[in-house]
């Protein structure tokens, strides 16, 4: 199979969806050797922010000279991105060849009545023995579902990072905020080394805490306090930073939002920790690891004239941060709100939080069987914002905000990552 083929492959005729269980990605990962357990790893589980801070480790790692394994999910418009090493992703070739050794696995499986892994399983087991084979020195990934049952727990990491825990996937991870943060604590591994961003919710606390007592785990409470905000504009943020007998002044990043400065204190400071486990990760690595960090379509701007923001904002969370960004960032201009979002997230709550803000609202549909019709969308939207119109196509949905745009509009894509994805390519190709 070449390129296409095996991606068609790979989307058409795999199963999707999240099965509890390691039991499938551990006896695939045994067929193929089990290259997990000749790794280095870091592990980022959370609600929110786990991507965001999984590439500033990354980047901060590679600009200490390490070679670099990431794994993230999911993909914004093409499924390389997923597994990178040092920023570059996986080639088309490679690609190829290691889903080709993954599937032969999987059909070994499936030939003698084994329970055959999902996509993200073999995803997962693919960037695995993609990064043993090239030799990476460290690998970062970041949980793609909960993480007790996660694919990816199925490894035994250096440290562990858990970022901002809150509700989403209730019908997978539990419908308590306790459940949920014992599900994220999941990847915490016996007397490894935690660190975990400062939690909305005090019971999400409490729970990684006890997880972190029963396993005998260095548990670092990252507090908001360490970082202090400078400056900012719409193009990125300072701040100064502190941590034990480290201070580094004047840190600049390029990703917007509060959270954002807070995912980048943890990420600092799982960096720092990182250090006390040997790795040689100096001042200099992490400041230019976050000056020259990217992490596309979280708050990106992507285009000047007119003004274009991209964030893939699709639960409240992620909602709460885009209504604060508006009024941080945005507060002088008139926003132009490009919005879809899948039929299984809260897009009740989006619009109710986010269409009051802007002048006008075009509401749009994410490329994906569960999503939001965009009449649906319109309609529940023009409860709140008497400026809506509703247009299925992405693309013809942009081209609609630019002709409302003026010099001192702003248009901001977003309500899923899906959605997100298809603007992002639009934008930038």
């Amino acid at each position: 199979m070449n390129f296409e083929q095996t991606v068609h492959y790979i989307e058409n005729s795999m199963r999707f969806g999240c099965r509890p269980g390691l039991e499938r990605t551990a006896k695939l990962l045994e067929l193929l050797g089990n290259p997990h357990k000749k790794i280095n790893f870091v592990h980022i589980a959370g609600t929110n922010g786990k991507g965001s801070t999984t590439a500033i480790v990354s980047n901060i790692l590679k600009h200490a000279g390490y070679k670099v394994g990431t794994y993230t999910s999911p993909h914004l418009y093409r499924i390389t991105e997923r597994i990178v090493i040092n920023g570059v992703h996986i080639t088309e070739d490679s690609f190829v060849k290691y889903a080709n050794k993954v599937i032969e696995k999987m059909k070994y499986m499936e030939a003698n009545n084994m329970e055959v892994p999902t996509q993200f399983e073999m995803l997962t087991a693919m960037a695995f023995l993609y990064f043993e084979e090239t030799k990476v020195d460290v690998a970062v990934i970041e949980v793609g579902l909960g993480g007790m049952y996660d694919a990816t727990n199925v490894i035994d990491a250096v440290l562990s990072v858990i970022t901002s825990i809150s509700y989403d996937h209730t019908d997978i991870l539990g419908n308590t905020i306790e459940l949920i943060a014992a599900e994220k604590a999941g990847i915490i591994k016996d007397k490894a080394t935690v660190i975990l961003y400062p939690q909305l919710y005090q019971e999400a606390e409490n729970t990684v805490e006890e997880v972190s007592k029963k396993k005998s785990a260095k548990l670092v409470k990252v507090s908001a306090e360490q970082s202090t905000l400078i400056k900012f504009d719409i193009m990125g943020q300072s701040f100064d930073y502190t941590y034990e007998d480290v201070k580094l002044s004047n840190l600049n990043v390029p990703l917007l939002g509060d959270h954002q400065i807070k995912n980048a204190t943890v990420a600092v400071t799982a960096a720092i920790e990182l250090s006390k486990l040997g790795y040689d990760i100096k001042q200099d690595h992490i400041r230019i690891g976050l000056e020259t960090v990217q992490w596309p379509c979280r708050l990106s701007v992507v285009n000047k004239e007119p003004l274009i923001i991209i964030d893939g904002a699709h639960n409240e969370d992620g909602v709460n941060s885009l209504k604060e960004a508006f009024k941080k960032y945005l507060s002088d201009k008139n926003i132009i709100l490009v919005i879809g979002m899948l039929g299984d997230k809260n897009y009740s709550y989006a619009l109710q939080e986010l269409a009051p803000l802007v002048k006008h609202l075009v509401a749009t549909e994410p490329i994906s069987p569960r999503a939001l019709k965009a009449e649906q969308m319109a309609e529940m939207a023009k409860k709140y914002n008497d400026n809506v119109e509703a247009e299925t196509d992405i693309i013809k949905a942009i081209e609609k905000a630019k002709k409302l745009a003026d010099e001192n509009s702003v248009i901001v894509v977003g309500g899923s990552l899906y959605l997100a994805g298809s603007a992002y390519e639009y934008l930038t190709k």
